[in-house]
């Protein structure tokens, strides 16, 4: 049995029309998920349905086998389900320790809450390093860092990234890729809408693309990268230069 399941979701913005139209999508536990497609495929529409953001019209999300139809957001996130959008969404003007320990407001043990940031400063000592300093001052950088370690804060099944890598530097993007690597190694299952699809896909197990709100393509993501039929329509010279999409 899957871990979540989105079954057959329509799903839209306000009276526009759909951008999901019958979306299905398996999402095993422990798998690492890079979902790709065109600009207005609904990549980010989906992780925004996952999260309770943007209620379906009809269809359903199912986690753990309990259907999520009207859950609010925190009610998505207190069942493990933790969703980091572009933007970062940091609290400027609250420190690095600050931030950190608001992602585990579900948490009342204090210990567990220091354990847990404890690896967050594991992962990124750059946090630990820049503790008291606030978030809106940092580099872009670094308040993705900042976003990521939040979010594990809650200690999550799943983690839900868009666009991790958008504007940062390459140097800074690798970083962050490692980063999710070491996050699904310790058994959080990852999904990512990433605009440079094949780095993406090379950090990935499974890759999904979308297409017109519906899924065109899903497989093993290193099958997916050697698809010429994916290569052409999806990926065209990324896959030869490694640049985005």
């Amino acid at each position: 049995m899957a871990l979540l399941e989105i079954r057959n979701v329509n799903a839209g913005y306000g009276k526009g029309p759909d951008i999901l139209k019958g979306l299905s999508l398996e999402v095993e536990a422990g798998t690492s998920y890079c979902i790709i497609g065109p600009n207005g495929a609904g990549k980010s529409t989906l992780l925004k349905v996952i999260s309770g953001l943007l209620p379906p019209r009809s269809g359903e999300v199912v986690f753990r086998d309990v259907p999520f139809n009207g859950a609010r957001p925190d009610q998505v996130l207190a069942s493990g389900i933790c969703f980091v959008p572009q933007d970062q969404a940091v609290f400027p003007e609250m420190s690095v320790k600050e931030n950190l320990t608001i992602g585990a407001y579900l948490e009342k043990d204090r210990s567990v809450i220091k354990e847990r940031m404890e690896r967050v400063f594991d992962l990124f000592p750059i946090l630990a390093e820049r503790a008291s300093q606030d978030g809106g001052t940092m580099s872009g950088g670094q308040q993705q860092m900042l976003a990521l370690g939040r979010a594990l804060m809650i200690d999550p099944a799943v983690m839900m990234l868009d666009e991790p890598s958008l504007g940062l530097a390459p140097q800074i993007a690798q970083q962050i890729f490692s980063t999710i690597r070491e996050l699904e190694a310790l058994g959080i299952t990852i999904v990512m809408v990433e605009q440079n699809a094949v780095r993406g896909l090379e950090l990935a197990d499974w890759g999904v693309v979308l297409d017109l709100g519906i899924v065109r393509f899903e497989g093993p993501a290193d099958t997916i990268l050697d698809d010429p039929r994916i290569r052409e329509l999806y990926l065209g010279k990324a896959v030869g230069s490694g640049g985005t999409t």
